[in-house]
């Protein structure tokens, strides 16, 4: 769940609120309980004695959480831009701020999500949630990968808003999973440095070649060695140690043709 029940305790009533109405939508979302568990959980916040913008503002917030379990995540947009737009003064504004960042992110627009969560940590900084949000954040970093031979700037990314999330929040459950994801972004960068750095030492190149090698295996050796590359890596850096004590010379025309 994106928030804990634990996380409901010794709020205040402003994050009380948020923090049920959202847990609400999850419940329901994920067991498909009717509306028993939706005034159960919502309270007085779903209720009747709102005013007629509260009802307005609630409608939008009850619409675009609906479509967000239909998985109709474009509506969900609207309906979550409309309310921010509308209510930004209403207490489902805050809803709305977070739920959008969901809904770009559910529908594989990561680029859409980031900025989204990121207007979120701008505008709640001490907000419950802001933990789930930087991991988010990274998620949609690490979730832009293209391939290993490409550059890896997305995944370098990933990896400060996975660590922002260890050292801010370093309790939390997603501090656990923001390592976890860590990893995964260190065998990228631990792939792609090996890809080019085996390119150069084929090529001749064994200065660039150690550099890229010798990275890896100072800063990386748990990725180097979960990927199976720490033999290969050994017996390329003792080549390109041995090529570079004894001067580079430029490479024959027919290694630079691949013989």
């Amino acid at each position: 769940m994106l928030v804990g029940l634990e996380y409901l305790k010794n709020f205040s009533k402003a994050s009380r609120i948020f923090c049920g109405v959202l847990l609400a939508f999850i419940l329901v979302g994920a067991s498909g309980c009717n509306s028993y568990l939706v005034n159960f959980y919502f309270g007085d916040l779903f209720g009747d004695g709102a005013s007629e913008t509260e009802r307005n503002a609630q409608q939008l917030a009850f619409d675009g959480m609906q479509k967000m379990k239909d998985k109709d995540y474009g509506d969900a947009v609207k309906d979550f831009q409309q309310l921010k737009e509308r209510y930004p003064y209403s207490k489902y504004a805050i809803l709305a701020d977070l739920k959008l960042g969901d809904a770009y992110f559910f529908d594989k627009k990561y680029t859409d999500a980031s900025i989204a969560y990121e207007e979120f940590v701008r505008l709640h900084p001490r907000n419950e949630v802001v933990p789930y949000v930087l991991y988010q954040i990274g998620m949609c970093h690490f979730l832009s990968f293209s391939t290993i031979d490409r550059d890896q700037e997305e995944t370098r990314v990933a990896m400060e808003s996975f660590q922002r999330v260890i050292q801010a929040y370093p309790a939390s459950e997603y501090a656990r999973r923001a390592e976890k994801q860590l990893f995964e972004c260190q065998k990228r960068i631990v792939a792609h440095e090996f890809y080019v750095g085996e390119f150069y030492y084929k090529q001749g190149k064994y200065t660039p070649a150690r550099d890229r090698l010798m990275n890896i295996s100072n800063n990386y050796p748990r990725a180097v060695q979960e990927l199976g590359y720490q033999d290969r890596v050994a017996t390329m850096l003792a080549e390109c140690q041995k090529h570079v004590d004894e001067g580079e010379s430029k490479p024959s025309v027919w290694t630079r043709l691949g013989f």
